[in-house]
């Protein structure tokens, strides 16, 4: 849990200070304890999560929602990723294929996220939720004219997916059987874009989970998806070009295990005259595959082009730096001089 919450703060602020079991012991003591360097930082989650992995064991010996050496493997795959460390990137994502970890993709896509399909062996990790511990998703996200079997759901009419990005996507991509462009309301009106009324103004539908039938209110019992299979293939596929400065077939097999899953056609080794457009089109293919998961951000940091993209998007204050956040200010209060704001904030 350590290394999780200390991957997660470091991708977001850069190195955070990591008390040690003797500080945490010991609060009276208020030591303010300085920022580690970057390398201190990556070796210190690095080690945690490669000792975590020797005692966890493997998802099938776990109970559900519980941490497991394929969590730990998985995490170490994205710190590698951040830190451009490809050679092990590979190594570790490699591993994550092996039987022993027992992950396979689902076959229909749509099937990942819905209540009968939960604990599928695609999921890596997910926060388990019950009818007293729930996520919202479908709450935010229904229109209230939006048809649904339970009428017991709470539909806020929130999030959209903007129709610039929905259009990226091939016609025949089964993942729009999620990414909702048109639907009949339960008024009898025909809403998509040309007819959008309240509901698809701004873009479409992010469905994504499916019903919960049991559902009451806002709550849904879904188990929420923190990381899953998909995310370990297409970040290998990645690593595999990135380490040998080439395009393999064993990194446009991967990516196509993707492809092919949302009905799409396999792309050819032939199609990639150069590296450029492998990674043009991994990203784009995560991008189509993760929406609303939380991995974007990551993703374009890594790709250089988190700041190109806020551009595209109106943003007249997007800045290189803008790739870290500021640390609270009472971070740096409570530091008394140890800890230094990220630059240029």
């Amino acid at each position: 849990a350590r290394a999780f919450m200390a991957y997660l703060l470091y991708s977001w602020f850069g190195p955070v200070p990591v008390p040690t079991v003797e500080e945490l012991q010991n609060p009276q003591s208020n030591i303010a304890i300085p920022r580690p360097s970057e390398e201190e930082i990556v070796e210190f989650i690095e080690k945690d999560l490669i000792d975590a992995a020797v005692d966890l064991g493997y998802p099938s010996d776990v109970e559900w929602g519980r941490f497991t050496k394929g969590l730990s493997k998985t995490l170490l795959l994205k710190l590698y990723m951040l830190d451009q460390q490809w050679d092990k990137a590979e190594a570790v994502g490699r591993e994550l294929l092996d039987a022993r970890y027992g992950y396979t993709l689902v076959p229909s896509y749509k099937d990942i996220f819905t209540f009968e399909n939960q604990k599928n062996n695609e999921i890596i990790f997910a926060s388990t939720c019950d009818q007293t511990i729930s996520q919202l998703w479908l709450a935010h996200v229904l229109p209230g004219a939006y048809p649904t079997n339970n009428p017991n759901i709470v539909k806020w009419n929130g999030y959209r997916v903007p129709w610039q990005f929905y259009d990226t996507f091939e016609d025949n991509d089964q993942r729009l059987e999620v990414l909702v462009g048109e639907f009949r309301g339960n008024d009898g009106m025909l809403y998509n874009r040309n007819n959008p009324g309240n509901a698809l103004g701004k873009g479409a539908i992010p469905m994504k989970y499916g019903e919960d039938p049991g559902a009451i209110g806002e709550e849904s019992s879904i188990d929420w998806i923190v990381y899953r299979y998909a995310d370990v293939i297409t970040l290998l596929a990645e690593a595999i070009v990135r380490n040998n400065n080439s395009v393999t077939q064993e990194a446009v097999d991967l990516l196509n295990q993707i492809r092919e899953r949302a009905g799409l056609s396999a792309y050819s080794l032939s199609r990639y005259t150069n590296t450029d457009i492998f990674f043009n089109d991994v990203l784009l293919e995560r991008g189509h595959e993760f929406w609303f998961e939380g991995l974007r951000r990551e993703d374009l940091i890594r790709h250089g082009k988190y700041k190109e993209k806020a551009i595209e998007k109106g943003s007249v204050t997007a800045q290189d730096w803008f790739n870290r956040m500021p640390l609270p200010q009472y971070v740096i209060t409570e530091g008394r001089g140890q800890i230094i704001q990220n630059p240029n904030y």
